[in-house]
């Protein structure tokens, strides 16, 4: 029995108050369902029924856990167990742990369940910090007799392998598991220890570990040997290399594709992308077959922690004959834009195009929206002429998304081109090509060449969205341009009262940025009934208090008294909510000075009493 064993017991007690009370201290940060808003249940029973209904939607989960603890309902081994995992699959590893460490040990009715212990066995010691935890977890599933799994004891004892000394240490585990019989893929488990120590640099440990695992009959197979020796090439070690690959063909088994297969996807359902990474790679990189399916979920799932990683796999793929799914190759790019390697990206799609990949033109969209995302707009455009080379139509979506990366990158004469290529082909623009240019002109103060845009949307039947209208809006009033703006709002009240409600707050907010309160008040004044204007309102009244227009304030407030009855608590209320952030104490005094001779306050207002403070 490892001679660690005898302090596992009080150091996870402790490790499990610590968890506890992190556990306290969460809170959901969305309103639970109405379903879990309902007071605890009255027994455990009930509450565990209660839990499993939650226990996909983190917040209700917590706030259910929380409510229980509050009310000090007893829990269910069952329930304490259902409570662990939930939050292991929910990231929440302390919490995790502290749910596991108070389940019990000798329990003939309620034995620690193998799934959590392996799984929480895995995550902790992928994490760093905790490996001292994930001993004490595997202590209690030896003492329990609780079935230790591949992927559990393989990332154990990987990590333990890759610290100092590990060697020794791996050993001793492995000597007592074997004890335990346990049902573990040796191979597999070879290959993630030697695969560690090899990553650290150990490749003497690696070495001998082959040696000293396969005498204990855990048979490293081919995948582990070419591990070791590329270790050593790496090392500039060629003889040692070239007496590893001899060994590999004199003493390792064959690998086998679904042991593999089964211990990567269960990582990765475990959310343990690094070691399913890693995992991954000893494979790919010594060219052992893995199916597809498992490289797919590998491009997914590696490329949000490692880029680079998950473009090797899908290489890897495409040199296999193979193409990624479309979603996996969707979120892989998405990936490979937000780190800017563009470059990679393009080899990718160069790759996909000589496996002929593209057989329609949803296809070539596909690359020519990344390849304009990451500014290849070139090899964009390229991609663009070979859709009709091949005399296929290029649909709007390709058209709009070379036309925002010219206009992100200030190729404006690309993108008038463009624009004209557009109507050649065939292809009528839509609202999000109107919407692309209009931004671009609005931001290089282009008024004429937004103005004809404008004018050309309602030619072609294309109605303008509130993004449209705020943009030509904005830019007007920057430019002192009142008459024509209002203009343009007509038009936006013309067209939809909804769109007219979100450009009329962004129209106020201007005229009042340039200054233009009695335009700004004008058009309050004149907007319809139908048009849902309180958060203009509001705008308004708050720009005048902050530069000292009060009169104006309190003017416009008796116009919506009289005009605006229905309205008119509502927009006092946000009104005084939104004074808090008023740069001006003075104006705001002024302002409640009014309100409170006209009885719109009372002396119980926190404005008054502040004042009262201030003042005192």
């Amino acid at each position: 029995m490892a001679p660690w064993r005898s302090t596992f017991l009080p150091r996870l007690a402790a490790a499990a108050a610590a968890a506890r009370a992190l556990s306290a201290s969460a809170r959901p940060r969305h309103a639970p369902s109405s379903s879990s808003a309902a007071a605890p249940a009255p027994s455990p029973h009930a509450f565990h029924a209660h839990l499993a209904s939650v226990e996909p939607h983190l917040p209700s989960l917590l706030a259910a856990l929380s409510r229980a603890r509050a009310a000090r309902l007893p829990l269910l081994p069952a329930t304490r167990a259902l409570a662990a995992t939930a939050l292991l699959r929910h990231g929440r590893l302390p919490d995790a742990l502290a749910h596991f460490g108070l389940l019990p040990d000798s329990d003939p009715t309620a034995p620690l369940p193998a799934p959590l212990c392996n799984s929480l066995l895995a995550a902790l010691a992928a994490s760093a910090e905790s490996l001292s935890h994930a001993r004490k977890v595997l202590d209690r599933m030896l003492v329990g007799g609780v079935e230790v799994h591949t992927v559990g004891f393989g990332v154990f004892a990987k990590a333990v392998g890759r610290k100092d000394g590990g060697l020794a240490k791996v050993l001793q585990l492995v000597d007592v598991v074997d004890q335990q019989g346990n049902q573990i893929n040796r191979s597999v488990v070879a290959v993630m220890v030697v695969d560690g120590m090899c990553r650290e640099g150990q490749i003497e440990d690696a070495w001998h570990a082959l040696e000293d695992l396969r005498l204990r009959g855990w048979k490293p197979d081919f995948v582990a040997y070419r591990i070791v020796a590329e270790g050593f090439r790496v090392a500039g070690r060629v003889d040692e290399e070239g007496r590893i690959l001899k060994q590999k063909r004199k003493l390792g088994v064959a690998p086998r594709k679904a042991e593999y297969r089964e211990c990567v996807l269960t990582l990765v359902s475990n959310r343990l992308f690094t070691e399913a990474k890693e995992m991954a790679e000893a494979v790919v990189l010594g060219d052992f077959p893995i199916d597809d399916d498992v490289l797919n979920v590998l491009v997914g799932s590696v490329s949000d922690i490692d880029v680079d990683g998950a473009a090797m796999f899908c290489k890897f793929m495409l040199g296999k004959g193979r193409f990624p799914s479309t979603e996996m190759l969707v979120h892989l790019c998405e990936n490979l834009c937000k780190s800017k390697k563009g470059d990679e990206m393009l080899e990718i799609f160069r790759m996909l195009l000589e496996k002929g990949y593209c057989k329609n033109a949803r296809d070539y969209h596909l690359i020519v929206s990344f390849l304009g995302m990451a500014g290849k707009v070139r090899e964009a455009y390229d991609m663009l002429k070979e859709v009709k080379r091949k005399r296929l139509e290029p649909d709007i979506s390709s058209y709009n998304a070379l036309m925002e990366a010219l206009c992100k990158n200030d190729l404006l004469r690309p993108a008038k081109k463009l624009w004209d290529e557009m109507f050649t082909s065939g292809c009528s623009p839509n609202l999000q090509t109107y919407n692309i240019l209009i931004t671009k002109f609005t931001e290089m103060g282009k008024s004429e060449e937004v103005q004809q845009l404008f004018d050309h949307m309602f030619q072609k039947g294309v109605g303008p969205d509130a993004a449209t209208y705020t943009s030509f809006i904005t830019m007007l009033c920057q430019e002192n341009k009142y008459e024509q703006a209002l203009e343009i709002f007509k038009k936006s009240l013309m067209q939809d009262a909804e769109v007219a409600s979100s450009v009329l707050s962004m129209f106020i907010l201007a005229l009042c940025k340039q200054g233009n309160f009695k335009e700004a008040l004008s058009v309050m004044c004149s907007v319809p009934s139908n048009v849902e204007n309180l958060d203009s309102h509001i705008i308004l009244l708050k720009n005048l208090t902050d530069v000292g227009e009060v009169e104006m304030a309190i003017e416009h407030l008796k116009w919506i008294r009289s005009n605006c009855s229905s309205n008119f608590q509502n927009i006092m209320n946000e009104l005084m909510a939104s004074l808090s952030t008023s740069a001006s104490l003075q104006h705001v005094t002024k302002l409640m000075q009014y309100l409170h001779l006209e009885r719109l306050v009372d002396d119980a207002d926190p404005w008054m009493k502040l004042m009262g403070n201030v003042y005192a």
